[in-house]
């Protein structure tokens, strides 16, 4: 069940607060604890007392890493489980999985599939080099080795 809470406070703020700053093209947002946590008790009666989960879900790899999110700081008491705790949150390049933060061009983006297309024929190239060229390595793809073993 605790799970499952987790799970919407990381949906909610996800659809509240990341997407919009990622749609907008904000380097930095926050999150106000109070203000997940009161639509969340609001709108989808989460348990009141699950103020702690809140402040979890929102610092949890769970929710940064897949968002491509890094905590700048985090306002709020030392127990940093409140509804005072304010989380400022900002998008990094570093996620692979983040592919929102730059869109390239397509000038760059037939470079790019160049370049990867340039690195495979080298692999390519070195693979049938070790089958002593293209012929000999089609012959060894074709041979069966249970027929050649009768």
């Amino acid at each position: 069940m605790a799970f499952e809470q987790s799970d919407k406070v990381r949906a909610f703020a996800e659809r509240q607060y990341v997407a919009p700053a990622r749609r907008e093209g904000r380097k930095q947002f926050s999150i106000p604890v109070r203000e997940v946590w009161n639509s969340l008790v609001e709108r989808e009666g989460f348990p009141r007392q699950n103020v702690p989960q809140v402040c979890n879900a929102l610092r949890s790899r769970k929710f940064l890493k897949p968002l491509g999110l890094e905590i700048e700081k985090v306002e709020g008491p030392p127990s940093q489980t409140s509804t005072t705790v304010v989380f400022h949150y900002r998008f990094h390049r570093a996620n692979p999985d983040d592919l929102t933060h730059e869109v390239a061009s397509p000038a760059t983006a037939k470079k790019d599939a160049q370049a990867a297309v340039a690195s495979l024929r080298g692999l390519l190239r070195q693979e049938l080099a070790q089958y002593g060229g293209g012929e000999a390595f089609l012959r060894w793809l074709r041979t069966d080795p249970e027929r050649d073993r009768r």
